[in-house]
């Protein structure tokens, strides 16, 4: 019975010390707010690994912004990922390998196991914010501000360099012999459970239990042992988006002709009435000016003869002495004398007086200023009327005609014309 007995008692002290073991090493693994505790000399660090990410809208949907804010080229996302092509545009929930390089750090006496990431704070980040939407709780605020001791988180100034710790682990001794090349960093989702998250990366769900313990909260950070990276199954972004596009591209491309064509039209109306404007300017309101300007000069024309001798047109002079042979000058009192005073008494027809000066018999009209269009007509009919025109007088619309009583008309001498013009008189 005691060899029984000492077997069963053996067995027994074997399995309390395998629970104690795998206690222990769940504790060890147990994610904390400000990371996860390590050995330098029981792990391989550093080491190379891997964090799951996912691309999320709108700042994180292409490799270069992922890989600028993990401080990645693009070819060292795409290429461990299975995208194609480093410039293949992304979308959202997408999943991603972001290499990462991790090391065990001693901060205030206590050694943590991340990747060093260093990112610019820019307006409206917070410790926070940036740990939970732009790093997808893969670190916390409280193990960014462990490991930034000198930056006060309530006033963080845009453009300051800030480290944000990346959790991450490297395998020990143990799980490197037992082929674990690599313990992903993955955050676990309320949507999870292990055993989705075991067949994501093809392993056994036991695996990720005896690293991180069954007790997995949603946003935690657990790590997935993997011998190698799974190949991630990448939606056909280019081939099933391209069509699509297609005709909100044709549509935007109508909007820009449409917009082109009304923005034409409307230039084309604007030159046809600046054009108009510039016609109407310098046609229609020069040829308005122009005849302004004649009217101008008639009526200085006739202002002139107002004003009295001194103040004639000299083209007008010339004119008239075109028409006369001579002439004299008869002041307005010679003609009111010989006229008395222009009376009824010596009306003859109309605006024609008779009147008698040095003995002489003339018929005196009166007429409009510019007489000597008449006048011509007066010379050329002179002979046939039987009127010898000798003396003719003109003072402000006054004509006088000498009348022969006994005319010659077979002579052949051209009537004789007076001219006469007196200043300052008032018209009759």
């Amino acid at each position: 019975m005691r060899p029984r007995s000492h077997f069963v008692s053996s067995l027994l002290f074997f399995l309390s010390y395998s629970n104690i073991l795998h206690h222990l090493q769940a504790q060890q693994t147990q994610p904390s707010t400000q990371g996860f505790t390590c050995t330098a000399n029981q792990s391989s660090f550093p080491c190379q690994t891997y964090a799951f990410y996912r691309a999320s809208a709108p700042n994180f949907v292409d490799l270069a912004s992922i890989g600028d804010l993990f401080s990645v080229s693009r070819l060292m996302i795409s290429k461990p990922s299975n995208i194609s092509s480093p410039t293949s545009p992304l979308v959202p929930d997408q999943p991603l390998f972001v290499p990462l390089s991790c090391s065990c750090n001693t901060i205030n006496r206590t050694s943590i196991s991340f990747a060093n990431i260093t990112y610019t704070i820019k307006s409206g980040n917070t410790f926070y914010i940036v740990s939970t939407a732009y790093f997808q709780n893969l670190t916390t605020y409280q193990s960014v501000e462990l490991v930034n001791p000198t930056l006060i988180p309530e006033k963080l100034e845009i453009g300051v360099e800030v480290i944000f710790p990346i959790f991450c682990k490297c395998p020990n001794r143990t799980q490197l012999q037992n082929k674990v090349n690599y313990l992903v960093s993955y955050v676990f989702q309320p949507s999870d459970n292990l055993s989705s998250v075991a067949s994501t990366f093809g392993v056994e769900t036991q695996s990720i239990v005896d690293v991180n313990s069954n007790n997995i909260q949603p946003f935690d950070t657990i790590f997935v042992p993997v011998n190698q990276l799974p190949q991630l199954a990448q939606p056909t972004v280019a081939p099933s988006g391209a069509p699509s596009e297609a005709p909100s591209k044709k549509t935007e491309r109508k909007g820009v002709i449409n917009g082109l064509a009304v923005g034409l039209g409307i230039a084309g109306l604007l030159l046809v009435l600046v054009s108009g404007a510039w016609f109407y300017r310098e046609v229609v309101l020069k040829k308005r000016r122009d005849v302004e300007k004649d009217e101008e000069k008639r009526r200085m024309q006739l202002n002139g003869g107002r004003k009295g001798l001194k103040d004639v047109d000299v083209n007008l002079m010339a004119d008239v002495s075109d028409c006369l042979d001579k002439y004299r000058v008869f002041k307005i009192d010679e003609l009111k004398e010989a006229t008395d005073g222009f009376s009824e008494n010596c009306l003859i027809e109309g605006s024609v007086f008779k009147g008698s000066i040095n003995g002489e018999i003339y018929a005196i009209k009166k007429m409009k200023w510019n007489a000597s269009e008449e006048l011509k007509i007066l010379q050329k009919l002179h002979n046939g009327l039987g009127c010898h025109a000798s003396l003719s007088h003109f003072f402000e619309g006054v004509q006088l005609c000498n009348v022969d009583s006994s005319p010659n008309k077979g002579s052949s001498q051209m009537p004789s014309f007076h001219l006469s013009f007196e200043q300052n008189q008032q018209r009759l």
